[in-house]
């Protein structure tokens, strides 16, 4: 989400995982009721841009 009310798909840079962490392949992910909202302009403030969606439904390890 680059502003209120504009929604999009983009490609972004996926880091290594560092120390720790572990990289996953999400198959797929969709956005709550939270998401639309902001979307919507309902949270003023906010740091833009920002990646939206945490409902992971398909997940598999694919790296250390």
């Amino acid at each position: 989400m680059s502003a209120p009310d504009s929604l999009r798909v983009v490609e972004r840079t996926i880091p290594e995982p560092g120390p720790g962490q572990v990289r996953i392949r999400v198959e797929a992910c969709g956005i709550c009721h939270t998401d639309a909202a902001t979307v919507m302009g309902a949270y003023p403030g906010l740091t833009l841009p920002l990646v939206l969606g945490h409902e992971e439904l398909w997940l598999k390890r694919i790296a250390n």
